[in-house]
Formats: C-alpha cells, sequence, structure tokens
C-alpha cells in the first residue's frame, strides 16, 4: 500500500519532515525506516518567539540570527562548542526554535531512476534513489535524526505526484532552506579516498590565516609533493567529479543555506566557510602547480595521466559563484541578473527542462519570483517566455533580450532565452565576470558595485514595451548601422575557419585616420572593459604589442620574469589562432595584421600584458569581429556550433533599444523581427547613439520581435 500525503495547509506554512527510527537488528542490511510527519514552520516556540521581537533578530538574514539565538541563551558558550560546524548535532532543547523541534535540510543528488532501494515511511514501503538511500542509512548508523530534530527531504517530504502541491512546495526553497539550523550538503558514500580530499580542503583552509602566510605553500611542495599528504590530490580531484557538483539543484540550495551548510561524504565533514576557503587556495596560490601535483600524485600511486585532469568545471563553480553568492546571501543580496541564472543554469543539469527555471526562484529578487509560480503542466518554451517577461517587467529593463537568438532547441521566440541552449552562449566571456588570470588580475568585483562600468548604449531611456500577442514583445528603438564585414568564425572552441571570413567593401573608418582607427581597434579587442569591470585605458594599448604566436612570445615573458603569461602555453592558442585565422581581413586599406607588433617594449609592465592577454580571451569567446557599412567596428554573436547560416549575417541590422545596456543584432523576419543576440560597437557602448536622434541621423521606431 502507497503512503498516503495528507495535504499541506499553505496558511500554517506547513512542511513535512523525516524521523529516522533506530535500526532494531544489528545488521547492515536492514531498511531504513522512517516517520514523516507535517510540522508548521509558524509554530515558534515562546522564547523564541520573543526573540524574534528583539534588536538582535534579523529577517533578512535568517542564519545569523539563528547564531545570534544561540547566544542569547544561558550557558551559550558550551552551546557553542556542542554545535561543532563540522558535524551533525541535534540542537539542545534549549535552542531549538519551534514547539516541536528544529530542522534540517538535505541537499543531494537524487541519482539514477534504474536502481531504487526500498525504505519504510510511516509503515509504507517507498522506493528511493540509491544516493539517498545511503545518505538516510549513513545518518541512521551515525543516530542523527532520531527525535524531534526532523530532516527534510524533497524527493519524501513532497509529494511529488501532486503537481500543484510541487509547484507550491518549489517556491518555498527558499525559505526551507534559508530557515533550517543546518544544511546537509550530501556528497556521496565515502570512496575514493573520499577522507584524504576533505583533509586535504581542511588544510588548504588553513593558510587563509595571516600566520599561516609566514609558510611559502608553492615553494614547500614544489620541493616535497607530499607535504600536503600522498594521493591527498588524486582524491580532491575524484571529489569534485562527483554528480552532486552538476546538480542544479544544489545551487539555490548553497547559497540559500551558506552559513549552515555542511559539506558530508560519508562521515567525514567540513563546514561550506572552510571549504570555500581551501578551494580559493587552490585556484589562486595554488594555479600554477597544482597540475604538476596531481600529475605526479596519480603517478606515485600508479595510476595514468590520461585520467588526472582537474574538474574545472566544478572547481569553477564553488570558486567563481557558489563561493560569491552564498557571501552575497550572508548580506541578503544573492538576488541574481538573469544573465547569471542563464550561465548557472547552463552549468549544471536537472531531469525537467523547467526546473532549469524553478530550480533558481530562490536567486531571484521578489519582484520576479512573485511572477512566476511553477506550473509542472505547461512546455518548457512556455517557462522560458514567462520568465524573460516577469524579468522584462520585474526590472524595466530590456536587458533580458541580450540573451536571445533563433538558435534554441526549444524553438522560443528569438527574444526569449532558452534556457536548454548552450553552444553558443557567452558564459565566462562575459565582462561581468571576473577576468581569468592570476590572483592580483582576477579580483571579484560585484556588478552594480561603484566601480564598475556597465554599458549603456541607450543611455538612461526608459524601455517602452507591451506583449499584445503571445510570442511578440513590441519595444521601441532605432537602428543604428548593418554588418557590411565578419571575421572568420569560430569552429567549436578551440579553432577559427579562415574561409568563413567575409570582407567588408569600401569600409572607411568612422573613427578617422590610421592611428585613430589603432585605438579603436585596442578597445575593440578587449571591449573597453578591463579588471574589476573598468574602462580601458590608454595602457591598455599594449595588446598590439602582444606576440602572435606562443614561440614568439615565451623567450620575451621568461626574459622579463612574467611567470604567468610563461606558463600560458596550454591556452595562448586563443589568440594565436585567433591572429592567425584573421590576419588578412581588411580593415579599409590595411590589414588587421597591420596594426600588431610582436616585440614587447622594453619598458612594459607585467601586469598590463597580462591584462590585456586575459581580456581577449574572454571578448572572443562566442564572438565575431565585424565591421559596419557607416565605418564602425566590434563584435556580434558567433554560434560556433551551428552551421553556416545559422549565424550572424551580414546585412543584419544593429539597432539601439531604449532599456537595453547593448546593442541588438536584429533581422526583418516578414512584418516582425528576429533577434539574432548582443553586439559590442566602439564607440556607442555609453550612450554616444543616443544623438544620432537629436541630429536625424537615427528614426525613433516600433520593433515587434517573433
Amino acid at each position: 500500500m502507497a503512503l498516503c500525503y495528507e495535504p499541506l495547509d499553505e496558511s500554517k506554512d506547513e512542511i513535512r519532515l523525516l524521523t529516522l527510527l533506530p535500526k532494531s537488528q544489528h545488521t547492515f542490511f536492514e531498511a531504513v525506516h522512517c516517520r514523516l510527519e507535517t510540522r508548521s514552520l509558524t509554530s515558534f516556540s515562546s522564547r523564541y518567539e520573543l526573540f524574534t521581537s528583539s534588536p538582535v533578530f534579523s529577517s533578512s538574514n535568517k542564519h545569523k540570527s539563528i547564531l545570534n539565538w544561540i547566544q542569547s541563551r544561558p550557558q551559550s558558550e558550551r552551546a557553542l562548542q556542542n554545535l561543532s560546524p563540522t558535524t551533525i548535532r541535534e540542537p539542545p532543547e534549549e535552542y531549538q526554535r519551534f514547539i516541536w523541534g528544529d530542522y534540517a535540510a538535505l541537499s543531494y543528488v537524487w541519482g539514477g531512476e534504474k536502481y531504487k532501494r526500498k525504505i519504510i515511511v510511516n509503515g509504507h514501503e517507498m522506493k528511493v534513489t540509491r544516493n539517498l538511500e545511503a545518505a538516510l542509512r549513513t545518518f541512521r548508523d551515525e543516530a542523527e535524526f532520531h527525535s524531534n530534530f526532523g530532516l527534510w527531504v524533497d524527493a519524501i517530504c513532497i509529494n511529488q505526484k501532486d503537481l500543484k502541491e510541487r509547484g507550491r512546495q518549489v517556491r518555498k526553497m527558499r525559505d526551507i532552506y534559508g530557515k533550517a539550523w543546518t544544511v546537509l550538503a550530501w556528497l556521496g558514500e565515502e570512496g575514493d579516498q573520499s577522507d584524504k580530499a576533505m583533509q586535504l580542503v581542511r588544510k588548504l583552509s588553513r593558510f587563509q590565516d595571516i600566520q599561516a602566510r609566514d609558510v611559502d605553500l608553492v615553494h614547500e611542495l614544489t620541493e616535497q609533493p607530499e607535504y600536503l599528504g600522498d594521493g591527498c590530490w588524486y582524491a580532491l580531484k575524484q571529489l569534485m567529479k562527483r554528480p552532486y557538483w552538476s546538480r542544479l539543484w544544489i545551487i539555490q540550495e548553497i547559497v540559500m543555506g551558506a552559513s549552515a551548510m555542511i559539506i558530508r561524504c560519508g562521515t567525514s565533514s567540513i563546514d561550506w566557510s572552510s571549504f570555500c576557503s581551501g578551494i580559493e587556495i587552490l585556484q589562486e596560490e595554488l594555479w600554477l602547480v597544482k597540475d604538476e601535483l596531481l600529475r605526479e600524485d596519480v603517478a606515485r600511486n600508479g595510476g595514468a595521466w590520461r585520467n588526472a585532469a582537474w574538474s574545472t568545471v566544478s572547481l569553477h563553480l564553488v570558486y567563481r559563484d557558489l563561493s560569491v553568492l552564498s557571501q552575497r546571501e550572508e548580506t541578503a543580496a544573492a538576488n541574481l541578473p538573469f544573465w547569471k541564472l542563464i550561465d548557472i543554469a547552463n552549468s549544471a543539469d536537472c531531469q525537467d527542462p523547467r526546473d532549469k527555471v524553478y530550480g533558481l526562484i530562490g536567486l531571484m529578487g521578489e519582484n520576479v519570483a512573485k511572477q512566476i509560480v511553477p506550473n509542472y503542466t505547461i512546455a518548457p518554451h512556455e517557462v522560458y517566455a514567462e520568465v524573460s517577461k516577469a524579468f522584462i517587467q520585474g526590472h524595466h529593463s530590456l536587458d533580458p533580450i541580450r540573451e536571445g537568438n533563433p538558435w534554441g532547441p526549444t524553438k522560443t521566440p528569438t527574444w526569449v532565452a532558452d534556457w536548454l541552449w548552450d553552444g553558443g552562449r557567452l558564459s565566462l566571456a562575459r565582462i561581468e565576470n571576473p577576468l581569468w588570470g592570476p590572483a592580483w588580475l582576477s579580483g571579484k568585483s560585484i556588478p552594480g558595485s561603484s566601480v564598475y562600468k556597465q554599458y549603456k548604449a541607450s543611455a538612461e531611456s526608459p524601455c517602452e514595451i507591451s506583449f499584445m500577442d503571445p510570442g511578440l514583445l513590441t519595444c521601441t528603438g532605432f537602428v543604428i548601422d548593418t554588418i557590411s564585414g565578419l571575421s572568420a568564425r569560430g569552429r567549436g572552441y578551440f579553432a577559427w575557419s579562415a574561409n568563413s571570413l567575409i570582407q567588408a567593401e569600401r569600409w572607411k573608418s568612422v573613427y578617422g585616420n590610421a592611428a585613430e582607427t589603432s585605438k579603436a581597434l585596442y578597445r575593440t579587442l578587449i571591449a573597453d572593459r578591463v579588471g574589476g569591470g573598468q574602462k580601458a585605458s590608454d595602457r591598455h594599448a599594449v595588446i598590439l604589442n602582444l606576440p602572435a604566436s606562443f614561440e614568439a612570445a615565451e623567450p620575451q615573458f621568461k626574459k622579463r620574469c612574467w611567470t604567468w603569461l610563461a606558463s600560458q602555453e596550454g591556452y595562448y592558442f586563443r589568440w594565436e589562432k585567433w591572429r592567425k585565422a584573421n590576419r588578412n581581413f581588411q580593415l579599409g586599406d590595411l590589414r588587421l595584421n597591420d596594426f600588431f607588433d610582436s616585440m614587447i617594449p622594453e619598458e612594459a609592465s607585467e601586469q598590463d600584458f597580462t591584462e590585456v592577454y586575459s581580456c581577449f580571451d574572454r571578448t572572443c569567446q562566442k564572438r565575431r569581429f565585424m565591421l559596419t557599412k557607416n565605418g564602425y567596428m566590434g563584435w556580434v554573436p558567433d554560434n560556433v556550433h551551428g552551421s553556416g547560416h545559422d549565424q550572424t549575417l551580414t546585412g543584419d541590422l544593429i539597432a539601439i533599444l531604449f532599456g537595453c545596456s547593448t546593442p541588438i543584432v536584429i533581422r526583418p523576419y516578414g512584418e516582425h523581427f528576429q533577434v539574432i543576440g548582443e553586439a559590442y560597437v566602439q564607440g556607442v557602448m555609453d550612450g554616444e547613439a543616443m544623438d544620432f536622434l537629436k541630429n536625424g541621423k537615427a528614426e525613433r521606431r516600433s520593433f515587434t520581435f517573433c
């Protein structure tokens, strides 16, 4: 007989929680028995209710409030020792916030549906995935969640067959994880020496302390690769390959529960803050040696180098995204822009394509999230259209249109971002992201901060929009130019097709003579934005002296002891191959190659060359250099995995749309227009094109996008 779910009372903010029953037999194979009970998140104890009215209670930072609550109780120092951040312990009765006790929330990978295991819930047999059963079994055997400290597990605590309840509970995820006493990130059972990996991260995290900086970690590891342990680097590599890191839902769960998060692998554990600190040391301090450490670790243990590559996707996820976002959540600032949500969704997997959106609702601002009601009965393209519309209306901005194009697999309208399309999406190539490079270069600046210079192509003009017909967006703006020349298109990530180059006929630079055109070119190559989101300056003209090949560059880098640039043999191909494929691209009477000199000046600055190298690496990814009919240069979308026709084409128009921060490439389509994608046009990115309307060079008009 199947488990019967009683309806949840939304007015009482009800959820269901699991209690794990002790095993009655001394055998590992006894099924896990659980009790599932309904609990109200508004049923506070009288003591906690009194605390919520005190000045130290913070409704915007729930986990800070929990710490303040602990400290407000008698004998708080003793209690805090009992609540070790690296173990799961039931909070003592005097610290439990609800009349029924307290709870933890589980973050985990559901795992494959093919092989399931049996558990017993309220006396009824239930099939769950092997990964979940292993987690529950471990908790039971460690005597956790046995009393009034309950465990919230989505697969069991939500009636998955009730689509309406499922949708309502998905909207509550931010609160469920945000209010939990502890959020437990279950990476899986112990294996592949995961205990060594956890120990390594714990050791690395200690080097964040000022006192630990007295140790030259790179030197110690170079002299003695086993300094932090034998086999630990390979173990960490395996830990970061675990499926947990590729699951979309964990992103919201980690960010919402960051300060109460504990990473758990089998019985080994580490708090989230320490885990992030350890990964940060790996990424920033050990960038130049971590590959060699892994290779030597594998060799010492009889492995093969072909299996010893770091899982950079998961490392970047923790270092660039989760660590930063969880810190912002501590200040109630983790309401992410549209582009960031798209990038996060692209980097992770989920079973239902609608969950690309629904799995991230907790990271959206309230003005947007309240417009999105999870509905698993509508098609994915309808969900994607709904969220684009919600962001446009909620933020009074047309910036979500920058993510549109005609090439997505879900067949959304072109002004709608297809959340399943990732073949040509910009991702790490965005100017909003930190630069790739050494720690001193790649500071994590936050878009919206006072130092960050966002593009403002339409100046402060408010967007004028309407959604009169399903699938159609009408807005206002003006056309500024037509694409007349295109550089070589990319063939995947590693190559460019020189024969796809399209020369512009009779191109005459709008910037002036050769010297002025050269200035425009160096700014274009780095999209006029450098480290920290700052505008480029004259010192960044050194990109025109960046050697065209690594063969020419390496001896010059080594002569100057530019260690990081000298280590770029495996990455320099982006600059080298792009230059080679486009060397004969005509900019009027000159070829592109004529603007460069491969000799680095004697007085050159390492910081300047490193910065422009990293800026170009970011700019050129999935973008195509272009020229316009009126003499401008810039970048347009490069659909690197598409056919020759599924591309930006000569003859496409460049428009400024009111309320959009960048120009947009558009294409007439019957009586409507298609969005092709965002553009960079040197000289019009900071509102200059608005003068076109004043002097009659452009005409204000309405566009309807399909």
